[in-house]
C-alpha cells in the first residue's frame, strides 16, 4: 500500500498541473500597480511625440476614462510638458485644447503549475501548505492606449488627431525543479532583492 501511495504522489508531482488567467483586479500588488503606471508612462510619451511642440494648451479630461485617471493624467502631462507644449490651467488662455481618452490602462496576468498545488493541511485546520513546483510560471503585462484630439478652442478647427498611442510592460517569474527560480521584468525594478533594486532612469 505504501508504495503504491509513494508512486500516486509521485505521479501527481509530474504530471498534474492548472492554469489559470485574471484579466484584472481591483486589490492590486506594488507589482500589479507598477505594471500599469509604467505602460501609462511609456503610452503617454507615445502620445506626446505627436503633439505640435510650442503650443499653449488647456486639457480637456472629461474624456479620459480609466481606474488610475488621475495618474494617466498626470503621465500624460508631464510627458507634453518635456515635448515642449506649454500647459495653462485656463481654457480662454490656450492656444489649443487637448482632448485624451484612455482606450486601455489594466493588467493581464496568467499563471502555470506543473506540480502539486497549494492544498489546505490534513492536521493543522486553516493552514495551507506550500505548492510543490516540477515547473511554474507566472506571467503579468501591463498595458495601456491612449490617443488625443487637439483643436483650436475660438474656431473649434482640428489641429492634430493623434494616432493611437500604447505602452506595455512585463514581468516574469517562475521555478523549475523546486528551487531554482528566475524573477525579470522591463520595468527597472527588481523585486527579488531585499528593498527591491531600482535601476536608474536612462
Amino acid at each position: 500500500m505504501s508504495m503504491k501511495l509513494a508512486a500516486l504522489a509521485a505521479a501527481s508531482l509530474l504530471f498534474a498541473g492548472c492554469s489559470a488567467e485574471r484579466g484584472s483586479s481591483p486589490n492590486r500588488t506594488a507589482q500589479e500597480t507598477l505594471l500599469i503606471s509604467v505602460a501609462a508612462d511609456r503610452a503617454a510619451e507615445a502620445l506626446a511625440a505627436q503633439v505640435p511642440a510650442n503650443l499653449t494648451a488647456w486639457i480637456d479630461a472629461s474624456g479620459f476614462s480609466a481606474e488610475d485617471q488621475a495618474y494617466g493624467l498626470a503621465a500624460l502631462q508631464d510627458a507634453l510638458l518635456r515635448h515642449g507644449v506649454r500647459l495653462v490651467a485656463e481654457r480662454n488662455k490656450a492656444d489649443a485644447v487637448i482632448l485624451p481618452r484612455a482606450g486601455m490602462l489594466s493588467t493581464y496576468e496568467k499563471s502555470t503549475l506543473v506540480g502539486i498545488p497549494s492544498l489546505p493541511s490534513p492536521v493543522a485546520p486553516g493552514v495551507m501548505m506550500p505548492s510543490l513546483s516540477f515547473y511554474s510560471q507566472n506571467v503579468a503585462k501591463g498595458s495601456a492606449k491612449f490617443a488625443a484630439s487637439v483643436y483650436d478652442p475660438r474656431t473649434g478647427k482640428l489641429i492634430v488627431s493623434t494616432d493611437p498611442a500604447y505602452g506595455f510592460s512585463r514581468q516574469n517569474n517562475g521555478t523549475v525543479l523546486f528551487f531554482f527560480t528566475w524573477h525579470k521584468n522591463d520595468m527597472g525594478v527588481d523585486f527579488s532583492e531585499n528593498p527591491p533594486k531600482v535601476e536608474a532612469r536612462k
